[in-house]
């Protein structure tokens, strides 16, 4: 893969906790961008958590992108901001709905007076 301009390569970056099986297999990322995870996502890691400076203006553009202050512009900056959109998704469960008890059926059956009460209110119209 091509380098990007402005960019190190710091190692393969692979993230087990999110995408255990790989960025690529994920179905979250194009190919290229799965690349450019894996080739650049660490040093793109050190710059947005501020464990290491930036070594090149493109460096400092990722950062401000980073911290919010800028949009993504670079193939790269999005591929980022894609991967910590994913990352730190939550996942959402829900509970369905509680079935009917035997008590809800008895509470029913006791008010059988109020359904003929419930008859003498309907008008025929006619």
């Amino acid at each position: 893969m091509s380098q990007i301009e402005g960019f190190q390569p710091a190692g393969r970056f692979f993230d087990d906790t999110h995408f255990p099986r790989g960025f690529a297999r994920s179905g979250h990322f194009t190919m290229k961008e799965s690349d450019l995870l894996e080739q650049y996502g660490r040093r793109l890691k050190a710059l947005a958590e501020g464990t290491q400076p930036p070594a090149t203006p493109q460096e400092a553009q990722f950062i401000s992108m980073a911290r919010g202050e800028c949009p993504a512009e670079s193939i790269l900056e999005h591929a980022w901001t894609k991967y910590i959109a994913k990352s730190q998704r939550r996942k959402l469960f829900t509970m369905s709905s509680k079935s009917p008890s035997a008590d809800d059926d008895a509470d029913d059956d006791s008010s059988g007076e109020d359904l003929s009460s419930d008859q003498d209110d309907i008008m025929e119209l006619g």
